[in-house]
């Protein structure tokens, strides 16, 4: 694809933008056209999310390191992993100390998720994260999915970015974002294909059960 393909009108009515490492790992040309398109959407006032998404197999993290500290300067929402903060970034600490310097480091950035996956055997995942506000200094979790039975991992991590997104462009609420986030991502796992195929009110649904710690009704299906 090539930046005349892209229609011009696009950056003016968007709230938010939304790429990952992979695109930037895939060629020069998309990660010239993400870069460029990440600094006119920003120009135009959208918002910029991010998924640092490391795979080694696709590029050097030398390179990775490289290109993504170019990009971070426009990230209003990042999502990086604590393995990618510690190995890529080379920070130190908790991952709320990582959170923190990172958002010293760049101010432009006001949100940064980072997903916590508990692998018990290859079909048996528990999954939370958390989610740092810079506003407040405050961060935002909940209890874990437990033990989910697990039938296809690939695509969980977008429905991850996908729940989180949603969470605040809807509500601007970073503890719904947590929540939207867990419950995407944990329902994708149980789903066989790359494409999560729940609506709004299954997951509303979930998230609903997710907390009810009591006994909960056979009925509600």
């Amino acid at each position: 694809i090539q930046p005349a393909e892209i229609p011009e009108d696009i950056y003016n009515k968007t709230r938010m933008f939304y790429t990952s490492g992979i695109t930037l790992a895939l060629s020069e040309n998309t990660r010239s056209l993400a870069i460029d398109m990440i600094k006119k959407f920003k120009a135009a006032g959208a918002q910029i999310a991010f998924d640092v998404n490391y795979r080694a197999n696709l590029w050097s993290e030398d390179l990775a390191r490289e290109t993504i500290k170019q990009i971070l300067p426009y990230i209003d929402v990042l999502f990086i992993s604590e393995e990618s903060c510690q190995r890529m970034f080379q920070k130190k600490g908790t991952l709320q100390d990582m959170h923190r310097e990172f958002c010293k480091e760049y101010p432009n950035i006001k949100i940064i998720a980072s997903s916590e996956r508990e692998v018990i055997s290859p079909k048996v995942h528990s999954f939370t994260s958390t989610v740092y506000m810079k506003e407040e200094d405050k961060f935002f979790t909940e209890d874990p999915y437990k033990e989910i039975d697990v039938v296809d991992r690939i695509g969980s991590g977008d429905a991850y970015c996908a729940g989180v997104l949603f969470g605040l462009l809807k509500y601007n609420d970073p503890q719904k974002a947590v929540e939207f986030g867990n419950a995407t991502c944990a329902t994708k796992n149980t789903i066989f294909g790359d494409l999560p195929v729940s609506d709004f009110n299954e997951i509303s649904a979930i998230i609903s059960a997710h907390k009810n710690k009591g006994k909960q009704s056979e009925m509600n299906r």
